[in-house]
């Protein structure tokens, strides 16, 4: 009898360029997202199998700490292990944990993965896999945890996120809004555009909720068309293109953190589209993404404008040295930086990344510091504009109300759905939005959820003395 031969099954190339998309991100200290490509592109791989490779690098940089406690109880010297070979486990336990693939397809494609990228850890890919993804189950229940903290761990690791981010979330907008974001925490997040004003280019069905916005919309197609290589459309999340049409008013604007240009180029369409007369200036710190701001303005045909590049906590000084004549603007909106917790299905880094300290003190005290030099640059009358992408209590309810105590009564504090732009007709639908998120104070605080929008936060102050 002839012998029984097993069929071999080979590594899956979209596995295999997660994994190495991983380990270059990391290697060369960039975003997952930017690496993935260029790796599909050098392995030639179909637009799904990309996709799939997309899917997977950023799922395990989202859970990345979860992947790896789990796995560390493992491995005989956690720290020793390579980039590669780490980064194969994470694939493979990512797969089993969160994807709900079958414990025997997971394990022998990671096994299979490291035979590509590392073939004298097979064996150690196998064992360890196979342990980790036999305790997912209770992992993921936290009945490790005590008791007392069990339902919290347990919530976090579900999410992949930290326990003590967790916390925070649920603190800041409740216990049901946190309920659905982190459901949706490992979703993708839907795409959405803005549209040059030149611009007619509409697929059939799609939605315009603001004016020239695309929600949602195919990325691909878009790309396929040109329209971001020509300028004549930016990528951009609908509560973005909501807080930037608020900050879009008539007369002078001041906008302080435009980084590359993103809400500048939105703020630019949707004043073209109202006809209204405005000057603007853009201040950012970074002086190579003012260069990248001014090249998307030059291509898209925005003229008028003036790029600045400074500290924005000294802007008075900074706009003096660089001959900006005006010294009080009708609006200023301040886009702060910020922990970006309102975005991290799109940027899977962040929770990672992210300490205590930060969130608590170090954002929120220059964050302060920026609206407080800004307020002095707001006319009589005008308007100050705060935003972040972020829901974290600490960066918005509290440091609004911490520049309210120090305004000295020159700043009242307006509900975000009265400002002009809702006026309009086209942003009938766009209101119904805006109302669905405008806290009992009148700010506007999007939570993500499943199929929606991202979070931002966004306060309007309008100088009254």
């Amino acid at each position: 009898m002839a012998p029984v031969r097993c069929r071999h099954v080979s590594a899956s190339p979209a596995r295999v360029c997660a994994v190495r998309s991983l380990v270059r991100a990391q290697a060369e200290g960039r975003f997952v997202r930017e690496v993935v490509p260029s790796v599909a592109a050098q392995a030639r791989l179909d637009r799904r199998d990309e996709a799939l490779a997309l899917r997977l690098a950023l799922g395990v940089t989202a859970t990345s700490g979860c992947l790896d406690e789990l796995l560390d109880r493992f491995l005989d010297k956690p720290k020793q292990v390579k980039p590669a070979v780490r980064d194969t486990l994470r694939v493979g336990l990512f797969e089993t944990m969160y994807r709900l693939v079958a414990c025997e397809v997971a394990v022998s494609q990671a096994v299979e993965v490291a035979r590509a990228v590392a073939p004298y850890a097979a064996g150690l890919v196998n064992a360890v896999l196979r342990r980790a993804a036999a305790d997912a189950t209770e992992y993921l229940a936290a009945l490790d945890a005590a008791e007392q903290h069990r339902d919290v761990v347990a919530r976090a690791r579900r999410a992949g996120l930290p326990v003590w981010l967790v916390r925070r979330i649920e603190a800041s907008v409740g216990a049901g809004r946190a309920s659905e974001m982190l459901a949706a925490t490992l979703e993708p997040a839907p795409a959405a555009i803005q549209l040059h004003p030149r611009v007619a280019w509409a697929p059939e069905g799609t939605p315009l909720c603001i004016p020239g916005s695309l929600a949602p919309a195919s990325m691909a197609e878009v790309v396929a068309s040109g329209l971001f290589a020509r300028a004549d459309a930016v990528a951009s999340d609908l509560g973005a293109q909501l807080v930037s049409s608020v900050a879009t008013r008539a007369g002078s604007c001041l906008e302080i953190g435009a980084g590359r240009g993103t809400k500048t180029f939105l703020m630019c369409a949707q004043a073209f589209r109202r006809g209204l007369d405005r000057m603007h200036v853009a201040l950012e710190l970074s002086e190579g993404k003012c260069r990248a701001n001014q090249e998307r303005l030059d291509k898209a045909g925005f003229t008028g404008l003036q790029l600045v590049s400074g500290d924005a906590c000294r802007a008075r000084e900074v706009l003096a040295e660089q001959g900006v004549s005006v010294q009080k603007f009708d609006t200023v909106f301040v886009d702060a930086p910020c922990s970006g917790v309102g975005t991290m299905r799109r940027h899977p880094e962040i929770a990672w990344r992210l300490t205590p300290r930060e969130v608590d003190h170090g954002l929120p005290e220059l964050q302060l510091a920026m609206l407080r030099e800004a307020a002095s640059m707001v006319a009589p009358g005008g308007e100050l504009i705060y935003a972040t992408c972020s829901v974290l209590q600490s960066e918005n309810a509290a440091v609004v109300q911490a520049f309210l105590d120090t305004a000295v009564g020159a700043f009242e504090l307006r509900p975000f759905v009265e400002s002009d732009v809702f006026t309009s007709v086209q942003m009938a639908d766009a209101t119904t939005f805006a109302c669905q998120w405008q806290d009992e104070r009148g700010c506007f605080q999007s939570v993500p959820t499943s199929g929606g929008a991202d979070g931002h936060f966004c306060a309007r102050f309008v100088r009254v003395a």
